[in-house]
């Protein structure tokens, strides 16, 4: 200081603190090469610096670090610590100090200081900042080497991350004796969750706690940097007084912070230190950021073995899935098209180890066929390989196979492929379904219903049985035998059906040579007895053995090549026909129950078809017999009867002379009750004419009009009596009809004498006829009582009589009418309503004009 206490401008001491911003300048210069320098961010370089040249100045001004201000103290070891913290190696620390000694001297000697003994006292207090760095620098060093091995030990002795988490808190207790509760809390989505804690004796953190710890990592992760509780307690009382009840004098907040991303906070804590020193928390922040490497490290090695279960488990549930899945399935790589997975069930429909094959022609040991064309595929033809080499999707495409085995099948095919995400196919998918059992069932069902049209065409009994042996080959057998009983006399008694002629010749010569095998017959009887259908899989079968000790049969059956047999009963409404015997040969098929239940289905309708026609033939013979003797007994009554009506006018004519009235009216009454004899015996006699066929027509051309009004005028007369309007409309353009006449009239005549019968007195009858499209329509309607629905259908059955009002007749009337009607080529039909009328309707074609 000069007199006036100013400072010496020549002191060094207030040369470094004059210049001060220029040496910094200077010495950021010096030490920018320095590696770990680069690494830094922009204010970092220089942080304790200012402090530091205060701390030089100090000591160069008095006599050594004695005269340093207290607070400057152990400025060189923290500096040197955070030097540390962020990777310099001791050589650069030295380095710099150097480099500061360096600038002062530099700038000292070119302001024209000289010597000195400030300048013995500068090297002095830069050569203790040295050492005092220098055995700091060391000390944490050897700290942090403890601490990071304790770290790396950790990490290798773990197999997960909160064992290594554990045992991370233990080592940081352990090297920071001031630490005596540690808590780790990793992000979890947009949470922070509690991953490991140590020195907590009361276990997990629960309730208010546990949010005051997650709101000072919140804190933390805001500042992005390690903060203590004191530092951030401003913005969070709450919190700050939750964690001191904890007993936590010291807490520090150190981000885990990796590549620029926090994962997570580490929560420090001191029950007996003010706060942590700079030793502490230089080793604390690096062990954590040491681990937070670690931790991401084991938090994607915990992913992946999760990601790896998770595919071991889906590949587990796949496996479980693809292998009990119904349907056969098969994946295939392209464009070779070798098989990467097949389940049992694939190599089950086709009988083959399907994992074999190794190229798309290997697909050609699958044996198959389309079954619209039958041509057999060729390898490439399969859906799979198609699906691989064009990318075809397959769906729903019914395939016939042959099985290793050679059984025969048939399944149901479905392929696609699998793409990647730019649309190549990946892998080729094949899914099969057996359908065998649902297309037998199908076609049982087809055939069954196709067998039930077929033997409901026909009443003839033996054409019955011809037309079920016909049926069944192709279509269920290559063979057809129909053994029926001796008492049945409209069946021949065996029937032998077979696609080729020649093959039947050949089996009549059989039968005829062994005149029949008595094996054959033995079996036909156990089945007719029994009743049951039996199933004989192969010459061999036990049932054959029995029955053929001298091997006649065997010797039969090898001759004909047969493979397999039914042999199925004829059995109706408790009556036994005979049984038929189905057989397999050339076709190379066996029979299974599934053939034999229908072969059953369809004997019992082929049973009741051949007893509907043997019933319908006994009918028919019974009928004829009673038409038959209706015709005789009519014809027979005719003479008598003639003679009582001859009888019946000589007495009237009598009686008449004689005046005797009695006698009269007695002799009428015989005469009414003759005249009806003689209309029904000519219904009778008519009808068995129609019956027959034997009633004959005479056609010619007539008009229609005159034969109304000549029907009309027989029963005017009989109309007057009963006070009933009785008229006729005909139409001028009516044509000729070709026609007989007398029969015309006759259906007329029933019509209108119905008509009369039931129409009362006041009521009217209108016979009308009219020209249709190709017909002319006569028409009768009344007004009577009408004709309750329920009995129009039956009006036109033989010898029916309803309940209609005043009727009286035989019941053959209006059945002989249509058939007449019908042998004209006409149709005749009935309108009625109850209580309005009735309206009969028939036509009578017309003349062709060609």
């Amino acid at each position: 200081m000069d007199l006036l206490g100013r400072p010496n401008p020549k002191r060094l001491s207030d040369f470094i603190q004059r210049h001060h911003d220029a040496l910094l300048d200077a010495w950021k210069y010096r030490v920018q090469a320095l590696n770990p320098v680069r690494r830094l961010p922009a204010p970092r370089p220089t942080d304790h610096l200012p402090d530091i040249l205060t701390y030089i100045a100090e000591g160069a001004r008095g006599a050594g670090t004695a005269a340093v201000d207290r607070k400057h103290r152990g400025l060189p070891g923290l500096h040197a610590l955070s030097r540390l913290a962020h990777g310099y190696d001791l050589a650069d620390v030295v380095m710099e100090y150097a480099a500061l000694r360096t600038v002062i001297l530099e700038l000292w000697e070119r302001d024209g200081g000289d010597g000195g003994r400030e300048l013995i006292q500068l090297n002095g207090t830069i050569d203790e900042a040295i050492a005092d760095a220098v055995s700091r620098y060391q000390a944490a060093r050897v700290r942090l080497l403890q601490a990071l091995d304790a770290i790396s030990t950790a990490a290798l002795g773990s197999s997960d991350l909160d064992t290594f988490l554990k045992a991370l808190l233990r080592a940081t207790r352990e090297a920071a004796a001031a630490v005596d509760v540690a808590i780790i809390l990793l992000g979890d989505g947009d949470a922070l969750e509690v991953h490991a804690t140590a020195g907590i004796d009361d276990g997990p953190l629960p309730g208010p706690p546990l949010e005051a710890a997650r709101e000072f990592a919140r804190a933390v992760l805001a500042l992005r940097g390690p903060t203590s509780l004191d530092a951030a307690a401003g913005g969070l009382p709450v919190t700050a007084r939750e964690i001191r009840a904890r007993g936590l004098r010291a807490v520090y907040g150190v981000p885990l912070i990796h590549e620029g991303h926090s994962i997570g906070v580490a929560i420090l804590g001191s029950r007996n230190a003010e706060e942590f020193s700079e030793d502490d928390a230089l080793m604390l922040r690096t062990m954590t950021s040491r681990a937070t490497g670690i931790i991401v490290q084991a938090q994607l090695v915990a992913k992946e073995r999760a990601a790896r279960r998770q595919a071991d488990d889906a590949r587990a549930l796949l496996a479980t899935v693809v292998e009990q899945m119904p349907a056969g399935l098969v994946i295939a790589e392209p464009p070779t098209g070798r098989v990467l997975l097949s389940n049992p069930q694939a190599g089950a429909i086709f009988g083959l180890p399907l994992l074999e094959i190794q190229n798309i022609d290997g697909y050609a040991v699958c044996r198959g066929s389309d079954p619209r064309s039958g041509r057999p595929y060729e390898a490439r033809d399969w859906p799979l390989a198609r699906t691989i080499t064009t990318g075809e999707v397959v769906i729903d495409e019914e395939i016939d196979i042959v099985r290793d085995d050679g059984a025969r099948g048939r399944i149901l095919v479905r392929s696609a492929p699998v793409r990647d995400p730019v649309g190549r196919v990946m892998a080729a998918v094949v899914t099969f379904f057996d359908i065998t059992e649902r297309t037998r069932a199908e076609r049982g069902e087809r055939f069954l219903a196709a067998a039930s049209a077929a033997l409901s065409d026909t009443l003839d009994f033996q054409g019955t049985l011809d037309r079920v042996g016909h049926l069944t080959v192709p279509e269920l057998a290559d063979w057809c035998v129909i053994q029926t009983l001796p008492d049945l006399e409209q069946s021949r008694g065996l029937t032998v059906i077979h696609a080729r002629p020649e093959e039947l010749q050949r089996a009549r010569a059989l039968f005829r040579e062994l005149d029949p095998p008595p094996p054959l017959v033995a079996l036909l009887e156990r089945a007719l007895c029994s009743e049951r259908p039996e199933l004989i899989g192969d010459p061999s079968h036990p049932l054959i053995a029995s029955l053929d000790e001298n091997g006649v049969f065997r010797r039969f059956v090898r001759a004909l090549g047969i493979t397999s047999a039914l042999v199925v009963p004829l059995v109706a409404r408790g009556r036994t026909f005979g049984c038929i015997t189905l057989a397999t040969a050339g076709s190379g098929r066996v029979y299974d129950e599934a053939d034999l239940a229908v072969a059953h289905d369809l004997a019992q309708r082929a049973a009741l078809a051949a007893d509907n026609a043997r019933l319908y033939e006994a009918a028919q013979r019974a009928i004829e017999l009673r038409d038959n003797v209706l015709a005789t007994v009519s014809h027979d009554l005719r003479n008598p009867l003639s003679a009582i009506l001859t009888a019946a006018a000589v007495m009237t004519k009598r009686a008449v002379t004689r005046g005797e009235k009695g006698d009269t009216k007695a002799i009428q009454a015989i005469q009414r009750s003759a005249h009806r004899m003689d209309r029904l015996i000519h219904d009778l006699l008519d009808f068995a004419s129609l019956r027959a066929g034997r009633l004959a027509l005479r056609r010619q051309p007539q008009d229609p009009r005159e034969i109304g009004r000549e029907a009309v005028e027989t029963f005017e007369s009989q109309a007057q009596e009963k006070g009933i309007q009785l008229g006729v409309v005909a139409a001028d353009d009516v044509p000729l009809v070709t026609c007989d006449r007398d029969r015309v009239l006759q259906v007329l005549t029933n019509l209108l004498s119905n008509a009369l019968q039931v129409t009362g007195a006041q009521g009217a009858i209108t016979l009308r006829c009219e020209r249709g499209e190709e017909h002319v329509v006569f028409s009768v309607a009344d007004t009577g009582p009408g004709i309750p629905e329920n009995e129009l259908p039956h009006l036109f059955e033989r010898f029916w009589r309803g309940e209609r009002n005043g009727y009286k007749g035989t019941g053959l009337g209006l059945a002989i009418a249509r058939e007449l009607v019908a042998a004209h080529g006409g149709t005749i039909d009935v309108e009625s309503r109850v209580g309005v009328g009735t309206t009969f309707r028939f036509t009578i074609p017309i003349i062709d004009e060609g």
